[in-house]
């Protein structure tokens, strides 16, 4: 497009939260062909779900070209929009200040860590460490440990930690959560051979995995129809007997009839995001692997206390308790139009058209916006649509020559309409089956996109301009 741009990284390196996070574990849930960009497809993943390390090594690979661009080491901290000059006027931590045409931000959902308020958490004279702040510094083996939450983190720390000469390790669970079998596999040479020299195959395996994932959001994330009887108790049926066929699973794998009940969830899959393991139910086998499941009460000076009364004494408590959504989407000063604040309006529901565009900030886009949180298939694929919708907005702007476009505030608040209309008879609308980071505190999914991403992708297709203000 001839358009001139300069990227600023708040890290020393590309690969984001590949990037930060970096316990022992660190994965992701999406199989490997599927997370990753159509461009820059990658025929020598080692296993269908990949590694961070794998993932980090192929960020920065695809990212070589454009890294000269980058200034590392530099965050944003401010911008303001000036009507007057139609440009964003960004301040930079290194306290350069500098004008844009136009700003993009991939800052992400979940990148600053959450830290539940106990009491007493000052008192404790061990080490504690959220597990996106992984100590590598720290040496687990022979040390009593503690880690809290039994999230996607959780899921995949278990079990290493388990493994790391521990002398016990203690997971204190609030909920418990899905954790089937994700049977991950070795992709043999001769794959990969197969994938590099004959590449529509591996394409053709790419785009079944991709279906594969949307129909698994028909069965399981969306409720059973009432309008068509026949096909509603069809679909009941089939959701019962997947969620009684994990149910088995747990009493299968889990040895202990007691953690196996503690460890089955009362809710139905996709309430809360799916966190599919090989080995985490099995770590509650080991003799050194201990499960809690009464509420903490606080800490002390040697570890936590349960309501119980019951105290454990620990050397090391590792919080694995997702991620600040608030604090995360607000990850800078933003003034739009008539200096509003971004995150006064944002409140405890932020809100982005199709994660994209807001209507008091005029030529900004945003990558991973509020409202596109997936539960079921790649958030790479969700990428890929916004950069080709802001790409179509760009040359409009250009093609119109006018100095700026701004979403209309009518057609932001017929988009939160539909999306919440969409959000019915969801598994994950409110919390009528469950609490989670999907909602806040007054049970409002903010975060989900609400339907398939066939949707998402006919819907950012082009830019709909009739929906935006130039000037």
């Amino acid at each position: 497009m001839g358009i001139d741009y300069d990227i600023f990284e708040k890290n020393d390196d590309v690969g984001g939260t590949w990037y930060d996070n970096i316990y022992p574990g660190v994965g992701c849930d999406v199989q490997s062909h599927l997370y990753s960009f159509s461009d820059f497809l990658n025929p020598n993943w080692s296993e269908s779900f990949s590694e961070g390390p794998e993932i980090l090594e192929y960020v920065k690979k695809i990212a070589e070209p454009i890294r000269r661009k980058i200034t590392f080491n530099t965050a944003v901290v401010k911008a303001v929009w000036k009507e007057s000059l139609s440009k964003w006027v960004v301040t930079l931590s290194s306290g350069k200040v500098l004008q844009a045409d136009a700003v993009i931000t991939g800052t992400g959902l979940l990148h600053k860590p959450s830290f539940p308020k106990f009491p007493g958490a000052d008192l404790f004279e061990g080490i504690t460490f959220h597990t996106n702040q992984w100590r590598k510094d720290v040496s687990l083996a022979g040390k009593k440990v503690a880690i809290i939450g039994t999230g996607a983190s959780a899921v995949q720390a278990v079990p290493r930690i388990a493994d790391m000469g521990v002398e016990n390790l203690t997971v204190f669970q609030r909920t418990a959560c899905w954790a089937g079998p994700r049977f991950n596999f070795k992709f043999s040479n001769s794959a990969k051979f197969l994938f590099q020299y004959i590449p529509f195959l591996q394409t053709l395996y790419r785009w079944q995995l991709f279906w594969r994932y949307e129909v698994r959001f028909f069965i399981l994330f969306m409720l059973p129809s009432k309008d068509i009887p026949i096909v509603g108790w069809l679909h009941n049926k089939l959701q019962n007997f997947i969620h009684n066929t994990m149910r088995l699973y747990i009493k299968k794998v889990v040895k202990d009839p007691e953690v196996a009940k503690k460890l089955t969830p009362n809710f139905p899959m996709g309430c809360k995001r799916v966190t599919p393991s090989d080995s985490y139910l099995q770590s509650f086998n080991k003799e050194n692997v201990h499960l809690v499941t009464d509420k903490i009460k606080g800490f002390t000076e040697r570890g936590i206390e349960t309501v119980d009364e019951k105290e454990r004494d620990f050397d090391v408590i590792i919080y694995a308790t997702g991620f600040d959504l608030i604090g995360s989407v607000n990850a800078f000063e933003l003034s739009g139009v008539d200096g509003k604040c971004l995150a006064d309006d944002h409140s405890d529901e932020p809100r982005a058209y199709y994660g994209i565009t807001h209507h008091l900030c005029p030529n900004f886009f945003m990558l991973g916006g509020p409202g596109i949180v997936l539960g079921h298939n790649s958030v790479i694929f969700v990428f890929e649509c916004q950069v080709n919708y802001i790409k179509c907005a760009l040359e409009e702007l250009l093609l119109t020559k006018a100095s700026s476009v701004c979403l209309k505030e009518e057609s932001m608040d017929s988009y939160q309409e539909w999306s919440r209309n969409k959000k019915k008879n969801k598994v994950f609308e409110d919390d009528k089956f469950c609490t989670g980071w999907y909602r806040n505190s007054r049970g409002v999914n903010w975060t989900f996109w609400p339907t398939n991403l066939i949707s998402f992708w006919w819907h950012t297709l082009s830019f709909d301009s009739e929906n935006y203000m130039f000037a």
